[in-house]
């Protein structure tokens, strides 16, 4: 085992699957100490018995408050402090405007916004901590990344729940970047394309440039260790997206609409 990041503590939501549980197995499999959150409990479970010293499974659903500060709490009291804090926990439902309802929305905002303030609560604290351990070693800064999407970029089609969530992260992220301007807290935010998860499994469209969980990991855990303030993935499409979005939003829509009615 590469025992590189030992000790070092890392906490990751939305571990149980997906991208987050890829990045805890690979933080895992490099000597970290990890802090793996999902309301799913038999995927962490399986992490913890292959990393029983190192693997701590919390089991919560950090849509409610009431859990959320229960989970903070139990951390706080394993941990002296946070190396690094991975808030990849989120949701996606689409939204049919012909049949419009609070449901999606409801969904969507309770993990992807209101799951991401009930870990800062939490985690914002521990983060800080870090600079108040012994002053005589130099370390690195500790560090907070926030998994967004690409669909943050543009007006997507049915994503009217799912990019305001992630639109309104990206706006908390950025604005937490000015107020810890001067504490030694880096602050990273990532925009994945698609990537074939669970969740994405029950899209109904194509899916251009998809990766894997794996080459999505290798592409957060690059921009993570060089402490990017945005990490963007794959570039084809990165390169797509943000050219669309030079467009006058007139042509953007346009274009968006004749793009959402061939794949459909």
């Amino acid at each position: 085992m590469n025992t590189s990041l030992a000790p070092y503590t890392v906490l990751i939501t939305g571990a149980s699957s997906g991208i987050g549980y890829e990045l805890a197995l690979r933080y895992l499999e490099q000597g970290a100490r990890v802090f793996a959150l999902a309301r799913s409990e038999d995927r962490l479970e399986q992490l913890a018995k292959q990393f029983p010293q190192q693997c701590l499974p919390v089991k919560v659903d950090l849509s409610d408050a009431g859990d959320s500060q229960r989970a903070g709490e139990w951390i706080d009291e394993q941990t002296q402090y946070l190396d690094l804090a991975i808030l990849n926990a989120g949701t996606c439902e689409y939204v049919d405007v012909n049949n419009l309802s609070h449901e999606p929305f409801d969904k969507v905002m309770a993990i992807n916004w209101q799951g991401t303030i009930n870990s800062l609560l939490f985690c914002l604290p521990l983060l800080r901590k870090k600079k108040l351990q012994d002053n005589s070693v130099q370390t690195a800064p500790a560090q907070l990344v926030g998994v967004s999407s690409m669909a943050s970029i543009l007006p997507m089609p049915r994503s009217q729940a799912y990019g305001a969530s992630k639109v309104a992260m990206e706006y908390l992220f950025n604005s937490l970047r000015v107020d810890l301007a001067n504490e030694p807290i880096d602050i990273t935010i990532v925009r994945p394309g698609f990537v074939k998860t669970p969740l994405t499994d029950r899209n109904d469209f194509p899916m251009p440039f998809a990766q894997t969980t794996a080459e999505a990991a290798d592409s957060i855990l690059k921009g993570i260790n060089k402490r990017h303030w945005l990490v963007q993935f794959p570039w084809p499409l990165v390169w797509l997206m943000n050219s669309i979005a030079c467009l006058p939003l007139r042509a953007q829509v346009w274009l968006l609409q004749k793009i959402s009615r061939t794949s459909h």
